[in-house]
């Protein structure tokens, strides 16, 4: 299972609630095995929700619109309480029709058909929220989600309800992983290093940033991912590389830029290289031998119990020692999983004591107008000892073409 049901017991009662609602895609996916079409293309007005106590969090009640009711195929077999909302139309077969229907089919029909929908999607949430015994408690509510008027609205309807946000308390649930959550994450960066070495091996003079996030891209999608991000980069161009890829070619003596990143069964990378084409200048060995000093002291510090900030600490500390003296950063690395920001945040300020099976992307970013910069970001898996690196990438400057 994907979720921790202990830690969910336990963090909801550190907050001291008796329910939770999930209202964002990621937390809706994470307690439910669902992700909604509806919420990855309509952000900012699908709503969908789950309804969960410590008692079975991981038998909540699904609040979905009628039109995404085919999503329970989807879901996990422990989620059997749904409560919709809405209007949309599946029809039975007319009368003198023979057909008998799948038991996929029979499951929807069963939650659509056989009892009318809410009229609205709090409605239904109302209803849910009734049915789980909350109507009284306290309760946290996702306040992330597209309803940004939800906790007000579902206090005028519970007056008697205690409510809390959770969008923290989602977070410092998932900040910790699960066995079948490692194995997702450990396939997810396999297809982007797949994605990676596909790109690399189509290096020849004159390809451009686009050509190259196509291949990168295209390789994703050949190994079942989904693309989400392809900073593809040369030279220089890495200091202002959030921009869109050019038609800039690649000559020998470049250098180019990876921050890839992409989803495989909810599960988000975000790993990171450079790569020479042909013999690398000193500038760029220095800062690159740098930068994976940093890095590397940061890896060698991700212990349980040793504070996210220490390791930021020391990891800034190392660049600086091994080359660039001026460097600064405002993190060198943060959780990953279902989001590809999870807590906690290696900044100078986090005091979260890491955990063993939190994942996280470390990196020590330099970048330097005029110049471009150097680069490695790796996915750490912090154990009961030695933090283990789960990508498998060269960790040293990649040369080809020389």
């Amino acid at each position: 299972m994907l979720m921790d049901t202990a830690r969910i017991r336990n963090q909801m009662a550190a907050a001291e609630v008796d329910g939770i609602v999930a209202s964002t895609l990621e937390n809706v996916f994470y307690l439910s095995g669902i992700w909604s079409l509806g919420a990855e293309l309509f952000r900012y007005d699908a709503e969908g929700y789950v309804v969960a106590t410590p008692d079975r969090p991981e038998a909540g009640i699904w609040v979905s619109s009628i039109g995404e009711a085919d999503l329970i195929l989807d879901a996990n077999p422990t989620i059997e309480r749904v409560s919709l909302w809405g209007a949309f139309e599946r029809a039975m077969p007319p009368d003198g029709v023979d057909s008998t229907l799948s038991p996929e089919e029979e499951r929807v029909r069963a939650i659509s058909l056989q009892r009318a929908p809410h009229r609205t999607s709090v409605d239904a949430l109302a209803a849910a929220l009734e049915e789980a015994g909350l109507a009284e408690r306290a309760v946290a509510v996702d306040e992330r989600g597209p309803n940004r008027g939800l906790i007000e609205a579902l206090q005028a309807r519970f007056p008697r309800m205690r409510i809390t946000p959770a969008s923290q308390l989602f977070r410092r649930i998932r900040m910790v992983k699960t066995a079948d959550e490692i194995t997702r994450m450990q396939e997810t960066v396999r297809v982007t290093e797949h994605a990676f070495r596909a790109t690399v091996a189509e290096f020849r003079e004159g390809i451009t940033e686009r050509e190259l996030v196509r291949i990168f891209d295209r390789a994703i999608v050949d190994e079942g991912g989904h693309p989400a991000f392809a900073l593809i980069r040369l030279g220089r161009s890495m200091a202002v590389g959030q921009s869109l890829p050019t038609d800039a070619a690649l000559r020998k003596g470049d250098y180019v830029w990876f921050d890839i990143g992409c989803r495989v069964s909810g599960y988000q990378s975000d790993i990171g290289r450079v790569v020479s084409f042909g013999e690398p200048s000193d500038r760029l060995r220095l800062v690159q031998g740098a930068s994976r000093a940093g890095q590397d002291r940061a890896i060698e510090l991700m212990r349980p119990g040793v504070l996210a900030r220490d390791v930021f600490t020391g990891a800034v500390e190392r660049v600086r020692e091994s080359g660039i003296p001026h460097y600064q950063r405002h993190h060198v690395g943060h959780g990953i999983g279902i989001e590809t920001y999870d807590l906690p945040i290696l900044t100078p300020s986090t005091d979260i004591p890491l955990e063993p099976n939190m994942i996280f992307e470390v990196e020590t970013p330099y970048y330097e107008l005029g110049f471009g910069g150097a680069f490695i970001e790796d996915t750490v898996l912090v154990t009961d000892g030695e933090a283990r690196i789960l990508t498998t990438l060269d960790r040293d400057l990649i040369v080809v073409g020389a």
